[in-house]
């Protein structure tokens, strides 16, 4: 990170339910399965192991869903997230967000990305709303992807955020001793971004979730409600259900 590019200010953006309505994951999962039905059989193998994801994690629960993918090779998956992505965008993603995305880089902030999701995806996602950086969780697919693929470097989530974008934060700047970036603003609808959130000295909240709801309110963040597709959590629920089935 030069000096020139750290004055310039930061917009770090979440993906999933910040920019788009849906988890990410399942929709890529769903549209996988639609060109693939046989891979349903995933379900087989994810199923038994959801009594444990507590025990897991959210990494190894990750690990263990991306099944589905077992057999594909890179260049096939990096096919097949470029054509997620002309498929879901921009008609998939909130008007609204993608406006502020818009106003983001016309301020002329550094345009972040950082998403839990597989960079599968986020990358070409990133690329197309004209991010400077995007960070995804990174799976290994080195000859194929594993039944239960690798994650490198870490579940891109929470406080593991803002280690993986060090890189482009200014030299010298330590998340941890509560300093603010300059000119900077965070948006978010998880409270897993808290950490994220934190060192932004402005922050957004997109239909934002109990605690972040709670935290935001108390530090006076903005709040955007775009409108979802769904009405309610069971909405939402039968939906992403419908997503991990690839009949959405």
């Amino acid at each position: 990170m030069n000096a020139q590019e750290s004055q310039r200010g930061y917009a770090l953006f979440d993906l999933d339910q910040t920019l788009i309505p849906w988890d990410t994951q399942l929709l890529f999962c769903n549209f996988v399965l639609k060109r693939m039905p046989w891979r349903r059989f995933y379900l087989l193998i994810l199923v038994p192991f959801l009594p444990l994801t507590k025990i897991l994690g959210s990494e190894g629960m990750k690990r263990v869903f991306l099944n589905y993918l077992w057999g594909l090779d890179q260049e096939k998956i990096e096919k097949l997230g470029a054509e997620f992505v002309s498929e879901i965008m921009p008609d998939g993603f909130y008007p609204e967000m993608l406006e502020v995305v818009r106003e983001q880089k016309e301020s002329g902030r550094l345009m972040v990305l950082s998403s839990a999701s597989p960079e599968i995806w986020v990358k070409p996602i990133a690329q197309r709303l004209g991010f400077d950086h995007c960070f995804g969780t990174e799976v290994d697919m080195t000859g194929g992807v594993k039944l239960f693929p690798d994650i490198l470097g870490g579940n891109n989530k929470g406080a593991n955020k803002l280690e993986k974008m060090r890189a482009v934060l200014p030299e010298g700047f330590d998340p941890e001793s509560g300093d603010t970036l300059p000119n900077s603003h965070g948006f978010s609808d998880s409270h897993a971004d808290l950490p994220m959130l934190r060192i932004c000295e402005n922050a957004s909240m997109v239909n934002p979730t109990e605690k972040l709801s709670k935290e935001g309110s108390m530090r006076e963040w903005s709040l955007y409600s775009p409108n979802r597709p769904t009405q309610g959590k069971r909405q939402f629920a039968i939906a992403c259900l419908k997503q991990a089935l690839g009949i959405y």
